[in-house]
């Protein structure tokens, strides 16, 4: 799959298969129909319910508008999968989670999606609630055009994620986030449940009130079922809602599951949940995930002064401890460099407090304040560290 950010699709072949994939940077429609780029920064879940009616009319007029546009384009019409659209969900609620709009290469990889011979996705953000909104984007980019009118694309799925209008972390108005995944198949090979209409099995809902998302076709195994399971299975964490994905950096592994939690996994730290409910996961999201901060070696741990908690993250030799409290938030302490080390040795959030910074420069210097009423700093010129008040 092409990772060009403002490129046409490419193709290529992967063990005779071949994908169509969309360029990787969506954008988002807002009410003026100015064409804004989408964020790149994450934050919580903004998703919010809607009715099982509302979701298969939206997915239903959203396929009946892909596939009038195939017509107009002597296109055969593609069919719904509520399996495949399984995965287009899940594509939606990352994004959403994320604040940011993205391609990974789930779509290739899910076996929901069985034995393809052409695969593709789209994604697009209205600010209005409205599939129309999505289809117009995808019409008038040459790109994702290029995915919707594919002649070799038999079967879709569609995810819808709905969103409350105001995001956590950088305040967008979003309020649908639609993802296509579209695929192609030789004859006899595509979904069983492949039909001409969405009828009255929609894509499931993002976050289920009354259930958890179905766990079937995944495998908990190795140290992330171990940890998972010990530290309380689906009862805290949900159901998975995918396979591990192998291919991080320094030969880790990840695993979402349905209450927002992702297990890591690295040959130096072993497997730990990170929750990206709270605000602690929000700032190993911001901070670039394990390509930041490094892999989480602890879970989150509450009880702290003041009510606080903490989880502690990896990343080669550097530790970063992330640490939240109700009055200062998510920030976090290098515990490795000059600065953590002085805040270590004098009591951690006991003696000079909670970071109200993350670490900042001024000058040659870099500092860090924290609540109690410290700053500390440190030189890079003479490499000397310390407090003032």
């Amino acid at each position: 799959m092409s990772h060009a950010k403002h490129r046409a699709p490419t193709r290529r072949r992967t063990s005779g298969r071949l994908v169509l994939a969309a360029a990787a940077l969506a954008l988002t429609v807002p009410a003026t129909g100015i064409l804004v780029a989408a964020p790149a920064t994450a934050a919580s879940s903004d998703i919010v319910q809607v009715s099982a009616s509302t979701r298969t009319a939206d997915a239903q007029q959203l396929l009946q508008l892909i596939n009038a546009h195939r017509k107009a384009k002597g296109l055969a019409p593609v069919k719904y999968s509520a399996t495949v659209s399984g995965i287009a969900q899940g594509e939606s609620d990352r994004l959403t989670r994320q604040e940011v709009i993205n391609h990974t290469d789930t779509f290739l990889e899910d076996p929901r999606a069985g034995s393809w011979k052409h695969a593709g996705e789209i994604h697009a953000v209205s600010w209005q609630r409205s599939v129309t909104d999505l289809m117009t984007w995808w019409k008038g980019s040459t790109a994702h055009n290029k995915v919707l009118t594919d002649p070799d694309m038999t079967v879709i799925g569609i995810g819808l994620t709905y969103v409350d209008g105001s995001l956590a972390g950088n305040k967008q108005s979003w309020k649908l986030v639609g993802t296509v995944a579209s695929y192609g198949y030789a004859a006899g090979q595509a979904p069983a449940d492949a039909r001409s209409s969405v009828g009255t099995a929609p894509a499931p809902a993002p976050v289920p009130t009354t259930a958890p998302i179905s766990s079937v076709g995944y495998t908990l195994k190795g140290a992330i079922g171990r940890t998972y399971h010990a530290l309380g299975g689906s009862a805290v964490f949900g159901t998975p809602t995918g396979n591990e994905r192998g291919g991080l950096m320094g030969g880790g592994v990840l695993q979402g599951f349905s209450k927002n939690h992702t297990f890591y996994w690295s040959p130096a730290t072993g497997a730990q949940p990170v929750n990206f409910n709270g605000a602690i996961g929000r700032k190993f999201a911001a901070h670039r995930w394990e390509n930041g901060l490094g892999y989480p070696t602890t879970r989150e741990i509450t009880g702290l002064t003041g009510g606080g908690a903490y989880q502690v993250f990896r990343h080669g030799t550097a530790v970063h401890k992330v640490l939240w409290s109700p009055r200062t938030g998510a920030k976090v302490v290098k515990e490795t460099g000059a600065i953590g080390q002085r805040w270590k040795a004098a009591g951690f959030e006991r003696g000079y407090g909670y970071p109200v910074t993350d670490e900042y420069r001024y000058g040659t210097e870099v500092r860090q304040r924290f609540s109690n009423g410290h700053t500390v700093h440190w030189s890079s010129v003479t490499k000397r560290t310390w407090v003032t008040r």
